[in-house]
């Protein structure tokens, strides 16, 4: 199924983008999305990062066109623009909730009021100001409780697990909770690319394994990545008892997986 998709700038750099499907019932989907994707991208590469997605007329949307639009959303997010969704059916804002990203993409029901909130928004602070900000920000380490993290990039996140613990800790059922919310939220915030550094960390029992697992299933609903930064042989042992050493690549420093997930998320912007 084919989508017919055009857009319109409106005044104060505000591009419209609208999603039509050519027979009824349409799907954003894995066979539909990158129809959108090339033209959501040919706009951020030419600049037009406040956009505004009139999805009224598509019927559905599942993971693959949301990892999409996650995808976008971050581009132009870490530029200092704006992605408003208008107009998303029943299943559509469902599957929104379902996927994370309710918090991240903010929905309005006609494409007017997007536009309209988004030129009052911009009114106060330029694309260019904004995107030095975040770009600021993305380069500072922020503490979560007993752990911390920093965006390295548009795309890759470092968490330091235990970093926050003088010395480090121990990461088992009685501690394991913040780390899967931390987990969860950078994903919901579409941080699909994250390294884990487990060099803090001295013990770790099978739930603080199992939240790894469940953070990698959260990433590859948008096609991301998990890599572990391990320099304790008795934690590799953790994940090697389980078989987890085939699914989790792992590395004794932060530099070298940086190299390697940077592969990753470049070869998935190819792909987008």
């Amino acid at each position: 199924m084919h989508l017919k998709v055009s857009y319109e700038d409106q005044s104060d750099g505000i591009a419209v983008v609208r999603v039509e499907s050519t027979s009824q019932g349409g799907s954003l989907d894995s066979a539909s999305a990158p129809e959108l994707r090339e033209v959501l991208s040919r706009l951020v590469a030419d600049g037009r990062l406040i956009l505004v997605v009139d999805l009224s007329a598509i019927e559905s949307v599942d993971y693959s066109g949301f990892a999409m639009l996650g995808g976008i959303f971050k581009r132009v997010h870490f530029e200092g623009g704006a992605l408003l969704l208008a107009g998303p059916r029943k299943q559509a804002r469902g599957m929104l909730s379902r996927v994370g990203l309710r918090g991240v993409l903010p929905v309005h029901a006609t494409v007017s009021s997007a536009v309209e909130e988004l030129a009052v928004s911009y009114a106060k602070g330029s694309v260019d100001d904004r995107g030095r900000r975040r770009r600021a920000t993305a380069n500072a380490l922020v503490a979560s409780g007993d752990h911390a993290y920093e965006h390295l990039s548009e795309d890759i996140t470092l968490v330091k697990v235990m970093g926050g613990v003088p010395g480090g800790g121990e990461l088992s059922v009685s501690n394991v909770a913040p780390l899967r919310k931390l987990m969860a939220d950078l994903v919901s915030q579409g941080r699909c690319y994250l390294i884990m550094d487990l060099t803090h960390v001295d013990f770790i029992d099978s739930t603080g394994v199992g939240v790894f697992v469940g953070g990698l299933k959260r990433v590859r609903a948008f096609d991301g990545h998990v890599a572990l930064v391990v320099s304790s042989e008795r934690i590799r042992k953790a994940f090697r008892i389980t078989g987890l050493t085939r699914v989790f690549p792992m590395f004794e420093t932060v530099d070298r997986a940086v190299e390697a997930v940077g592969r990753k998320a470049a070869g998935a912007h190819v792909r987008r």
